[in-house]
């Protein structure tokens, strides 16, 4: 996917993409080897030359950073297929805006989910997501991107060279509206039945109840870490929905979209 990605190149827009693709440049490196018997305009073709070259190298090397900041961050879904470290990220708040307002961080490598926990290892978060080449989100745009960031300053460059991935724009390019929980319905993905119907404002509720102490405070904990735990589990159920039908509604070729 992403070694089919020509969008990056300054002044190539989806367009200039598909006429490439239609001229047998169906990657960087068949492009190479037909670029002088392209049609393309001279502002073109030299701006492809470097993009091409520079992008060959840096994937070559492992630079997602490189990635990250040439393409545009609706396009981060590209950058996906080549880079497997992907992380599935969601934050829940004690209904706060400030720095100390994160309760608990969830993140998912596709395997396993690693809980962060306020007051207890939250701050490990911000070393060991560093491992990641990227992030999927849903709403964390406007959401748990900005909420970290003010919580561990560091992140600002952390989350700058890596790809993120929200599913929230994603997946409305695809006719999907509406929050997390409503477009896993639509969809047919289930939670375990304890977290099922729970929203952002019970997880505030379960934090405080768990805050409070009490006979039930460590069963309020334990079912806000199982809601948190579904959101960053299904997240990958719905990427894995999303790319297919993105590459098809980007007119990849044939070839890359049954690759």
């Amino acid at each position: 996917m992403l070694t089919s990605t020509f969008v990056h190149a300054p002044g190539v827009g989806p367009a200039t993409e598909q006429m490439l693709w239609s001229q047998g440049a169906i990657d960087w490196k068949s492009y190479q080897d037909r670029a002088q018997e392209l049609r393309l305009p001279a502002r073109h073709r030299e701006a492809l030359e470097t993009t091409v070259a520079d992008s060959i190298a840096a994937l070559e090397e492992a630079r997602i950073d490189y990635f990250a900041h040439n393409l545009a961050k609706k396009e981060h879904w590209r950058a996906v297929s080549e880079f497997s470290k992907i992380g599935y990220l969601d934050i829940e708040t004690d209904g706060g805006f400030g720095p100390d307002s994160i309760t608990v961080i969830g993140l998912y490598d596709g395997f396993e989910t690693h809980t962060y926990l306020k007051d207890k290892n939250l701050a490990q978060f911000a070393f060991e997501c560093q491992d990641y080449d990227g992030f999927v989100t849903f709403f964390g745009t406007g959401f748990d991107i900005p909420f970290l960031k003010r919580r561990f300053p560091v992140l600002e460059s952390v989350f700058a060279d890596r790809f993120h991935v929200d599913l929230c724009p994603l997946l409305k390019r695809l006719g999907h509206r509406g929050g997390l929980k409503s477009i896993e319905k639509q969809l047919g993905i289930a939670r375990v039945e304890e977290a099922d119907g729970l929203s952002g404002t019970d997880a505030i509720r379960l934090w405080r109840e768990y805050r409070r102490g009490g006979r039930h405070s460590e069963e309020a904990l334990r079912l806000l870490l199982s809601y948190n735990q579904e959101d960053v589990v299904n997240m990958k159920f719905l990427l894995d929905y999303a790319l297919p039908r993105m590459r098809a509604d980007s007119g990849f070729p044939s070839e890359i979209v049954t690759a």
